[in-house]
């Protein structure tokens, strides 16, 4: 990678103290829903698909600032879900929106297949400047979700082959391949896995939750990779018949989980013995989530293709992208790909200005700081409260996972769902998810802002175990 993002810290502007208590948070809201929310979301259950409906936050928004979300009963929370992290740099920033409509005003719309705008090269070329040098070329995209199919499709063409290997606690999305593909937890991909083939699983690197001892010697090195040697290779697939892998570096909405130094040397020499393509799915950890613009970075890894979304438009357009090598995009031209929104001009121009705010800003340094900030406050709730079986800092991503017993590891999502409820009601957004309460703040968060952040999930927790009398 050729880009310099901010790496040499500084101070970042903070919003307003007007209506916040002395630690900088807004403070905590009133009943909710308030009546106004009430209505608005009695009359959205009886339009809307109720596995939506059912499950929104207890309050409809008013409007954004920064870190902060106002709902429209005049209640204010500090934001630690960032829009399911797809919202990198504080909410509807002037600086991204601005040049999305001088485009939007002087081009509108087009199908960047049919026809490229002005700003579809800078931005290809700024992609292949920025990501692993083993990427060199990009194929539209519209969302994450979209990308990781191309992707699948892309490496089943280059190699011929049919498998692909993917990880239980992925997640890549949620359409039928998608689903498929990914294993969060079984209620995504129900009805679907058994008419999609071609996938095979193994546990995801998790150094908490891995059902394998140590690496055994003259192995690999690391016992997951060992797995796919010694047992999925052996007894079940041919690894002549696998095009690849597909894996989140960081696992997201699986519980912000890093595997180790050693899995990324195992699993990098394994492709590299069976010729298969490693994909990395950064849709959710790439734009500088991790600490680095792109998570593999941290490991120095160099992939076959590239996911990315979410964070690519800044927060302000939908946009995707799939990075590829020359094997994978540059040698063949007949796989149809994207769709009729993918790269519309305007959200090229948000995706451009949004990088052009990393290379300007300290938003890395920063994302450093929160992730010492994560690991002392959460640290100290792991500490205090033996319903806590880990807390994770991994950049800006950050969690807690409850257990029933530290001994046995058994899950506790009663207390989790809880404490995610209890968050709110002090005022603060966190993402209750399938293992953990994830925790995904603005990169540009004020490191002190977020502490007290954290110190209200701490309150969050306490008032939770005592609520359940665990």
């Amino acid at each position: 990678m050729n880009g310099s993002f901010g790496n040499e810290g500084g101070q970042l502007d903070e919003v307003t103290r007007a209506g916040l208590d002395a630690d900088g948070l807004p403070a905590v809201p009133g009943h909710l829903p308030g009546p106004r929310s009430t209505i608005e979301l009695e009359r959205l259950r009886k339009v809307v698909y109720p596995g939506t409906s059912e499950h929104l936050v207890p309050f409809v928004i008013e409007s954004k600032s920064e870190y902060l979300v106002n709902d429209i009963d005049g209640n204010t929370f500090v934001d630690l879900v960032s829009s399911s992290a797809s919202v990198p740099l504080g909410a509807a920033r002037a600086d991204l929106i601005e040049p999305l409509t001088a485009a939007m005003e002087r081009i509108g719309n087009e199908d960047s297949h049919g026809a490229a705008s002005g700003f579809m090269l800078p931005l290809a070329e700024k992609l292949i400047e920025i990501t692993p040098a083993s990427l060199t070329r990009v194929d539209l995209g519209l969302n994450g979700t979209e990308v990781v199919e191309t992707a699948v499709k892309m490496m089943r063409r280059a190699t011929g082959r049919p498998i692909i290997i993917g990880f239980l606690g992925g997640y890549h999305g949620e359409t039928s391949l998608t689903a498929a593909l990914g294993a969060e937890e079984h209620e995504i991909s129900r009805g679907i896995r058994p008419l999609s083939a071609g996938f095979a699983h193994v546990p995801y690197p998790n150094p908490y939750r891995s059902p394998f001892g140590p690496p055994r010697p003259g192995g690999s090195g690391d016992p997951t990779v060992d797995y796919i040697r010694d047992h999925l290779l052996f007894h079940a697939i041919d690894p002549a018949e696998v095009a690849g892998v597909v894996i989140e570096p960081i696992l997201g909405s699986g519980g912000c989980v890093a595997p180790s130094d050693e899995f990324w040397k195992a699993l990098t020499g394994l492709c590299r013995e069976y010729d298969w393509l490693l994909a990395a799915d950064e849709v959710k950890t790439g734009f500088g989530r991790s600490g680095y613009m792109f998570a593999v970075e941290r490991w120095g890894v160099e992939p076959d293709l590239m996911c990315l979304g979410k964070a690519m438009g800044g927060g302000v357009a939908p946009i995707a992208a799939l990075m590829g090598s020359e094997r994978v995009l540059g040698s063949f031209d007949d796989v149809p790909t994207g769709s009729t929104w993918s790269w519309l001009p305007w959200a090229c121009a948000a995706s451009l200005a949004t990088i052009e705010a990393y290379e300007r800003e300290p938003v890395l340094a920063n994302v450093r700081e929160l992730e010492r900030v994560g690991r002392e406050r959460l640290g100290r709730i792991a500490d205090r409260f033996e319903q806590v079986g880990e807390a994770r800092a991994v950049g800006g991503f950050q969690a807690l996972e409850f257990v029933r017993d530290r001994e046995t590891r058994e899950r506790d999502p009663e207390l989790q769902h809880a404490v995610g409820r209890r968050a709110v009601e002090l005022g603060i957004l966190t993402d209750s998810s399938s293992t953990s309460l994830n925790i995904q703040p603005s990169l540009t968060m004020p490191p002190d802002r977020y502490g007290a952040a954290l110190g209200r999930i701490e309150r969050a927790v306490d008032d939770s175990v005592r609520e359940l009398g665990r």
